[in-house]
C-alpha cells in the first residue's frame, strides 16, 4: 500500500487538519461506546429470570442523545463548511499568481499547458504526463474536459476538483516549500470509461530555479 504523499499545498494542510479532528471524533466515539457496552454486558448481564425494572421514558436522558449528536454534527459541518469555502479562495487578482496551468483531461489521458511560456505536455499510451509545479509559489489550474466528467486528483492537494465538458473551473493553490519526485501522483478520480484506471500522471515539485531551468528546456525540446 502506497503511503499519502505529505501534504503540497498550504490549503492541504488546512484540509488534513480537519481529516485529523474527524479522525479523533471518531476514535472517541468508538471508545465511548465500546465502554458502554462493555458497562451494560458486565452491569447487567443476566443472574435470575426476573426482568430488570422498566421504565418507560426518560425524557433527559432521550434529549441527551438526540441534541449531543447533533450538535456534534453541526460542529463538523461548520468545521468542514468554513475550510472548503477558504480551499475554494481565489487569489484577489492575476497579480497574485505566480504560475497558471492549463489542465485538460480526455479519454483517457492529461494535457498540461503552461500559457506563460508556450510550453505544453501531452500523455499518451506511450507517454506518462508529468506535471512539473514550482515550490513555495501560487498557481492557478484551469480546468476543463473535452469529452465526459473527469476529475482532477492530486493526494498531495487533499481535494479532489470535478471537470465538465466545455465548462472551465478554476483552483488556486499555494505550494509549500516541500519538492519530490511523485509517481502517478495524480489521477483520475471519476470513472470515465474503459480505460478509466490508465488516466494518471507523474508529479514533480521542484525549486523556482530548478523550474525555470525545466521550463527553458522544454522550450527548446521539440
Amino acid at each position: 500500500m502506497s503511503r499519502l504523499p505529505p501534504p503540497l499545498t498550504e490549503q492541504a494542510e488546512e484540509i488534513e487538519r480537519v481529516w485529523n479532528l474527524f479522525l479523533i471524533g471518531a476514535v472517541a466515539m468508538f471508545a465511548f461506546v465500546a465502554v458502554l457496552v462493555v458497562f451494560i454486558l458486565v452491569r447487567f448481564r443476566r443472574r435470575s429470570d426476573r426482568l430488570p425494572r422498566q421504565v418507560r421514558e426518560n425524557i433527559p436522558f432521550e434529549l441527551s442523545y438526540t441534541f449531543i449528536p447533533l450538535a456534534i454534527v453541526l460542529g463538523l459541518f461548520v468545521i468542514t463548511f468554513i475550510t472548503v469555502r477558504s480551499v475554494d479562495a481565489e487569489a484577489e487578482s492575476a497579480d497574485d499568481v505566480d504560475l497558471v496551468v492549463d489542465v485538460i483531461g480526455f479519454r483517457w489521458q492529461w494535457r498540461f499547458e503552461y500559457p506563460d511560456s508556450g510550453v505544453v505536455v501531452n500523455g499518451s499510451e506511450q507517454v506518462v504526463p508529468e506535471l512539473v509545479l514550482p515550490a513555495s509559489s501560487t498557481v492557478r489550474f484551469e480546468l476543463t474536459s473535452v469529452d465526459v466528467i473527469h476529475s482532477f486528483w492530486i493526494p498531495g492537494f487533499r481535494y479532489k476538483r470535478d471537470m465538465f465538458p466545455n465548462a472551465e473551473s478554476t483552483v488556486d493553490v499555494d505550494m509549500t516549500a516541500t519538492t519530490g519526485t511523485y509517481p502517478a501522483g495524480g489521477v483520475c478520480a471519476e470513472f470515465c470509461g474503459l480505460d478509466h484506471h490508465k488516466m494518471f500522471f507523474d508529479l514533480r515539485v521542484v525549486t523556482p530555479e530548478e523550474f525555470e531551468v525545466w521550463l527553458a528546456e522544454q522550450a527548446t525540446t521539440p
